[in-house]
């Protein structure tokens, strides 16, 4: 799906710079996954049938870190599906990247 795949680039070149010091394990089209340095997993970014899903570990030990901006677009206790570019949470999900890099080591 080439409009899921233009998402998925664009949600990766958004968050990989907030994730420089953390590990790449899986790094293929359609499918970015980063460890923390102590190997837990951190986050995973994938190309689902009808959305790209961000799977966000920290989120499920920590739901307290998820700022209200991204509501919207929770599925489950640390999912969320984005299924297009235009609004897009790009402030709501560099906030929670940020309160979630702070658990690293408490999940």
């Amino acid at each position: 799906n080439e409009r899921l795949f233009s998402l998925w680039v664009e949600l990766k070149h958004f968050i990989e710079p907030q994730c420089e010091e953390l590990a790449n394990i899986t790094d293929e089209p359609g499918d970015w996954r980063v460890e923390t340095t102590t190997g837990r997993p951190f986050l995973t970014l994938r190309i689902q049938k009808s959305h790209v899903g961000l799977y966000l570990l920290p989120m499920y030990y920590h739901p307290h870190i998820r700022p209200k901006s991204m509501d919207a677009f929770l599925s489950g206790k640390s999912t969320f599906r984005f299924r297009s570019l235009s609004g897009l949470p790009l402030e709501g999900i560099r906030e929670i990247l940020e309160r979630a890099r702070t658990m690293i080591g408490t999940y």
